[in-house]
């Protein structure tokens, strides 16, 4: 059975300190000092201590260090005006067992008159598994409203896709046609302007096409290989001095992962080149993908050093080409600079020779 104290005398019968045993709640009978006189078993075993060490003992031995003074307030404060709180008041504390965890409890306090003394009945129950069901709930909400949110942003992504697609390339068509009819109807200068801006036209129209696929492929895959090619991208960044532009044109995400494999790595001896050699202060990397997956990466500097067209960087592309039965071209751009071309056919691979 539960501690009894001296002090309850004959108010204390064998029933009575059964029921209490019996309950699944701690309870606890507290002198006005704040004297602890009496502990059910279910006060033993939630805050691991034996009788002996909480009769007499004050009940701030029950309460977190750094709630010591506010709960000597509380008691001040209820002693003055004793009341029934019942449980369930959502009132959730943190007491202290003997080990010195902490638990989080709710507390019922009753007014209680023996003999010619004032006790309070505290009855603790030990809230932790409501308090974690609480918690993963909360995490269940909070995941809930995230995945809200991406949905709302992959239906905008789609929308967005959409618009472009349907509106403002076909305007852009349009547009080009339109031009190319009026060609015909000018003279040789004026044809030649009108050259250059359908030709603008036409790399418009690219950049929409991967800025409808970077869109699409958002929706499905949040990393992917696109992800892993920006992130060569960012990290030649801080060699280069500058952010080189990159350019997806088709669906990347279908690209065969065994060619992924082979294509990081050419991009990332690509840039590395042209950090070492190129003295660019412009770079561009296509991506593109049809019945073939090309790599171009091309820049503004002084060109292609013989030590790059003989180096093993060179030919490590070139093997790696020639595994998936490609080729990789190293040339001088028509303004200067250079144009790596690494080109294999899609879903295509040969063993190396023996």
């Amino acid at each position: 059975m539960g501690a009894h104290s001296p002090v309850l005398g004959p108010y204390g019968d064998d029933v009575s300190w059964s029921l209490l045993d019996a309950s699944p709640d701690g309870f606890f009978l507290v002198a006005a000092s704040g004297e602890i006189v009496f502990v059910n078993d279910q006060a033993l075993s939630m805050f691991g201590y034996g009788a002996e060490e909480l009769i007499g003992a004050s009940v701030d031995l029950l309460i977190p260090d750094d709630l010591v003074a506010v709960h000597g307030q509380h008691r001040s404060d209820y002693r003055d005006r004793p009341t029934t709180r019942p449980m369930g008041a959502g009132l959730i504390l943190l007491a202290r067992r003997a080990d010195g965890t902490e638990l989080p409890v709710e507390i019922s306090l009753s007014p209680l008159r023996l003999g010619d003394g004032d006790y309070v009945v505290a009855a603790v129950r030990d809230e932790t598994d409501r308090v974690e069901a609480e918690r993963e709930l909360q995490l269940s909400r909070d995941a809930l409203r995230e995945a809200e949110q991406i949905v709302l942003v992959a239906e905008d992504r789609d929308r967005i896709a959409r618009d472009l697609h349907d509106t403002v390339i076909q305007r852009l068509f349009a547009a080009g046609l339109n031009l190319q009819s009026t060609m015909a109807m000018t003279d040789e200068h004026i044809r030649a302007r009108l050259g250059v801006t359908i030709d603008d036209l036409d790399e418009t129209i690219k950049e929409l096409r991967m800025a409808i696929f970077s869109l699409q492929a958002s929706n499905a895959s949040p990393g992917g290989l696109r992800g892993r090619l920006l992130e060569v991208i960012t990290d030649a960044s801080g060699t280069l001095g500058f952010e080189p532009r990159l350019q997806f044109d088709g669906p990347i995400e279908t690209i065969d992962p065994n060619i992924a494999e082979h294509l990081l790595p050419v991009l990332r001896e690509a840039l590395t080149n042209v950090a070492r050699h190129a003295e660019a202060q412009h770079v561009r990397v296509i991506v593109s993908v049809s019945n073939e997956i090309v790599l171009q990466v091309s820049d503004n500097g002084v060109g292609v050093p013989d030590e790059v067209l003989g180096g093993h960087g060179l030919a490590n592309m070139t093997s790696r080409a020639y595994d998936l039965t490609g080729s990789c071209t190293v040339e001088r751009g028509g303004e200067g600079g250079s144009i790596l071309t690494w080109r294999v056919p899609a879903g295509q691979t040969r063993p190396r020779p023996s």
